[in-house]
């Protein structure tokens, strides 16, 4: 057994930032009835801040809700994390104990170890992550100029409605939902995919109040990494949205009515022709909790002196 007080400190110094393709890990995790809360502040305090030191950078932490009543477990919670890595090697490089030597051995490596037992305490299981490529949404202004014409207000029955300019009213409060909106695809089709959602679909539902986190593909890294397989006849995608309220992702599905139906919704309706065209199967589950928006952290450095061997 290693004697920890002889055990040397392991300080380090870092490389610059290396070049690699972006990945997301999504993970998928079982919390005992009504711990999702102590999850995520355990998460918040103790292992993000220490994460985001080593470079990754974390988007949230969810848990499945069930807004019109159907389907809610009872034995336990279900949540998501998702997380943005520079790399799949860097990935690999956060795992302990190899983590280490991106970030020391200090009390703050201390305290993420401590956080992660901790979470232990409320964690059931942790299916497989979801390993992910793709786009983070663009947050990027919009401009659409409005369609000159000059419209006339009808009434009830007997007014016929041939456009839908719309007006709006003030912003409804509401407790901010997440959709994770899955996707079996047609093989070799995300870049089309991709392209139809940020030229056709995101402009629209952004400009009616949506946030587009981002559209990823799945990917398949070999075993201990990951145990799914790759099917040879469909790819896989994954999208998340922030809405303001369940209310409002229901009210999104009648979108004119939010946003008219100009050459914006005639393209938005364009681009959902296509992704259908694409998609062999699709399914959408609701989440609740906290996206992470990565604060600044003081770490401060210890008050210790060191020369190389």
């Amino acid at each position: 057994m290693i004697d920890k007080a002889k055990q040397q400190p392991r300080p380090v110094r870092n490389q610059v930032a290396q070049p690699g393709e972006e990945v997301l890990v999504l993970r998928h995790q079982k919390l005992k009835k009504g711990g999702h809360q102590t999850f995520y502040e355990i998460s918040r305090a103790g292992v993000w801040p220490w994460f985001e030191k080593i470079g990754a950078r974390v988007v949230g932490q969810w848990q499945i809700i069930y807004p019109d009543g159907v389907g809610e477990l009872e034995d336990y919670d279900e949540g998501y994390r998702l997380a943005r890595y520079a790399s799949f090697k860097h990935w690999q490089h956060t795992r302990p104990p190899a983590n280490i030597g991106l970030g020391g051995d200090g009390p703050d490596s201390e305290a993420n170890t401590k956080a992660l037992r901790d979470r232990n305490e409320v964690l059931i299981g942790s299916d497989g992550p979801f390993f992910l490529k793709g786009h983070m949404a663009p947050d990027k202004p919009y401009y659409m100029p409005g369609v000159e014409a000059s419209y006339q207000l009808v009434d009830g029955e007997s007014g016929k409605k041939d456009v839908g300019p719309v007006r709006n009213d003030v912003a409804q409060p509401g407790q901010e939902i997440v959709t994770l909106r899955y996707w079996k695809v047609k093989k070799g089709c995300y870049d089309d995919f991709y392209r139809a959602s940020i030229e056709g679909v995101w402009p629209y539902f952004e400009k009616i109040g949506a946030r587009i986190i981002g559209q990823w593909r799945v990917f398949y890294p070999p075993p201990p990494a990951c145990d799914r397989k790759e099917s040879p006849d469909f790819d896989e995608i994954l999208m998340m949205t922030r809405y303001a309220s369940y209310e409002h992702w229901q009210a999104t599905r009648q979108s004119a009515d939010l946003g008219g139906d100009g050459p914006d919704y005639a393209r938005l309706q364009e681009a959902l022709a296509l992704r259908r065209s694409l998609s062999l199967e699709t399914s959408v589950r609701f989440l609740q909790g906290y996206m992470y928006h990565s604060p600044p952290k003081y770490l401060p450095g210890l008050d210790e002196r060191y020369r190389k061997k």
